[in-house]
């Protein structure tokens, strides 16, 4: 990971703004978040190698999407994409395996919670390009981490990350 953003912490203002979003589909809260996510990253994104980045969301699996009708790291992606003026690659990585939240208290190792859990679907959209991941909220890194190895394996420069909240 070359760097990462993280606007707000996950106590306060930023937790409740994230909750809102993913359980209240509020996307007035999501719109905030995005605002404050593009502002955080705009400083890198202004260097000559960020300038033309691809933006991709950590996707949710099948059956969470199903359970909360829309996947809120995308829908963060866009709107950033749509504030820096870049390029969001849409379906490009997928979440192959269901896995617990990594905040469950029945998750022992967030990274063996998320390993497999990802896999690229069209990588041609990323092959030579530095990518901005973006997800709602970072605690470990563990899936950050688990998404930048296979969008580096499958042809990225480079990863970053920008999050609504660091836990």
């Amino acid at each position: 990971m070359r760097w990462a953003r993280a606007p707000f912490a996950y106590a306060g203002t930023g937790g409740a703004l994230v909750r809102r979003l993913k359980f209240d589909g509020d996307f007035a809260a999501g719109q905030m978040l995005a605002r404050e996510m593009a502002f955080a990253a705009l400083p890198m994104v202004r260097s000559a190698a960020w300038r033309r980045a691809v933006l991709v969301g950590v996707p949710l699996h099948r059956s969470r999407l199903r359970e909360r009708g829309f996947d809120q790291a995308q829908f963060l992606a866009i709107e950033i994409g749509r504030r820096l003026n870049l390029v969001v690659a849409s379906g490009v990585l997928r979440r192959v395996r269901a896995t617990l939240p990594q905040g469950d208290p029945r998750v022992t190792s967030r990274s063996s919670n998320i390993d497999g859990a990802f896999a690229i679907r069209a990588a041609r959209a990323i092959r030579g390009q530095h990518v901005l991941l973006i997800d709602d909220v970072i605690t470990s890194g563990a899936t950050a981490r688990a998404c930048a190895l296979q969008l580096q394996a499958n042809g990225a420069v480079a990863v970053a990350l920008v999050t609504a909240c660091q836990a």
